[in-house]
């Protein structure tokens, strides 16, 4: 009994292996035209797949002509988008290049999964309309990242505490050096944000409140 048992697991195994190896190739079978048009298209060129569609419901643009011009491109096995469903954190590797300075391997890196850039959508939607789908265009004009943004243009602790970890409980001088660092400038006006188009500043303020991780990085 003892003797028959690994056995039988290296059967289930083996079968297991089968199975896999067969659901795997189905996949590829189900999507061979997909498969095909993935190797010849850069999505990094489509504005929806860069979210650019959700400005300024986004998180930045500076490097937009950069995507739009086809100058980043993922790398081999990152161009299938049905192989997406495994990248829950949502990294790809890929190729920039620059006329100068040739090219050179990058990480692109969205600032949540899937479902959490769902949920913030939907959070946007219900605090504008009380619905959970909306245009997010004209929704954002309605959320207090305009209001901060538009009449009173203060980046002030009382106005962002608990947004997220990063203002858990922030001083002046923190949002003094976040607002200088992201307008890259040596004197952005402090908190009063004025070297920011308003774009930037609705950005600034989603960024700040959904994931602050580029603002830590700068």
């Amino acid at each position: 009994m003892l003797r028959f048992l690994p056995l039988k697991l290296g059967r289930l195994y083996r079968c297991l292996k089968l199975l896999l190896v067969l659901g795997l190739s189905i996949i590829l079978l189900m999507n061979t035209h997909n498969l095909f048009a993935s190797f010849q298209k850069n999505e990094l060129t489509d504005r929806r797949f860069i979210n650019l569609n959700k400005c300024p419901a986004c998180f930045g643009t500076s490097w937009c002509r950069k995507f739009m011009n086809g100058q980043v491109s993922f790398e081999s096995w990152g161009r299938l988008r049905f192989l997406d469903v495994f990248n829950v954190k949502n990294v790809f590797f890929a190729q920039y290049g620059e006329p100068r300075e040739g090219t050179r391997r990058v990480v692109l890196k969205r600032l949540g999964s899937n479902q959490e850039l769902a949920e913030i959508d939907q959070k946007i939607c219900k605090r504008a309309t009380g619905r959970p789908r909306c245009d997010l265009i004209q929704a954002m004009y309605k959320t207090e990242f305009a209001r901060i943004n538009g009449d009173v243009r203060l980046l002030t602790p009382g106005v962002v505490e608990g947004w997220s970890d990063l203002v858990h409980c922030p001083s002046q001088r923190l949002l003094d050096r976040v607002v200088r660092r992201y307008a890259e400038t040596k004197d952005s006006g402090s908190f009063l944000l004025k070297n920011l188009k308003d774009t930037e500043r609705m950005q600034l303020l989603m960024t700040l409140a959904f994931n602050p991780e580029p603002l830590v990085l700068q």
